[in-house]
């Protein structure tokens, strides 16, 4: 069973490089074909030229980006488990704050970038108060939707066999759950990156999003392939680490469970 899942996987993997390398080839031709010039949209080589040649520079910018992601991301993760659950498990907690949040949610969240900015400076807490406000949102429904979607039935016969409150949690309202944290990890993951991204175009001296601006200002349209490329790559890495991750923990949920509920 394993063997076989596990051919499964990377039979899904080549096809993804296959449809990837396609496009590139696709890309490549259509570019050489009809002489499209590369200010406009440049061919792939060129791209890969520039990534090369930029290796270090990439890697800089990079890096501050990601440090800014992650920190986000897993104090977006706390505070959205926390909330969820008070939220879920407290009838106080849910009429106070879930009107408020709600409210949070519907603001523009990427206009809130100056504003971010002006509070908080050009440095790095500025990038991550805006990833945590962003990602927080997708972990904090999730868990929501998780614990509210658990069998009653179950934590009933705990109940009946003398469990505790903090033993139903752990034991049936924790785990049930956990397939709905993980997706909205997966998004808030994803969430964090592109508001540290926009909150370098507002305002930075480094990380991505700055270089993309100088380069769009600079007309190097190869150099802002190269960086979308690097980002879009980064991206593919956080998804499928993050399955990775669930499939090692969650390897008694199904497919469908581990989607959670949406946003």
């Amino acid at each position: 069973m394993n063997s076989l899942i596990t051919r499964e996987r990377l039979g899904d993997v080549l096809f993804a490089l296959g449809s990837i390398a396609v496009t590139l080839l696709l890309w490549e031709g259509i570019v050489r074909y009809f002489q499209i010039p590369a200010f406009l949209v440049p061919p792939p080589s060129d791209v890969a030229r520039a990534l090369m040649r930029n290796a270090d520079l990439y890697r800089v910018h990079l890096g501050y980006t990601l440090l800014a992601t992650v920190i986000a991301f897993f104090v977006a993760l706390v505070l959205g488990i926390a909330m969820g659950t008070l939220t879920a498990e407290v009838r106080l907690v849910e009429r106070t704050f879930s009107p408020i949040l709600i409210a949070l949610q519907s603001a523009p969240r990427i206009a809130l970038a100056p504003m971010v900015i002006v509070w908080f400076g050009f440095g790095i807490t500025s990038k991550v108060v805006l990833g945590v406000f962003t990602a927080f949102f997708p972990v904090f429904l999730n868990v929501s939707h998780g614990l509210a979607a658990i069998d009653r039935e179950q934590v009933r016969l705990m109940q009946s066999l003398g469990a505790s409150p903090l033993q139903i949690f752990f034991k049936i309202k924790l785990p049930a759950s956990l397939p709905f944290i993980f997706a909205g990890a997966n998004i808030a993951l994803i969430f964090a990156m592109l508001s540290v991204i926009v909150a370098e175009f507002v305002g930075s001296n480094r990380g991505m999003g700055y270089l993309i601006v100088n380069q769009s200002n600079q007309l190097d349209t190869t150099g802002v392939f190269a960086s979308v490329t690097v980002l879009a790559g980064v991206g593919l890495v956080f998804h499928y680490t993050l399955q990775a991750v669930r499939r090692r923990l969650l390897f008694w949920a199904t497919d469908s469970e581990s989607l959670g509920s949406g946003l």
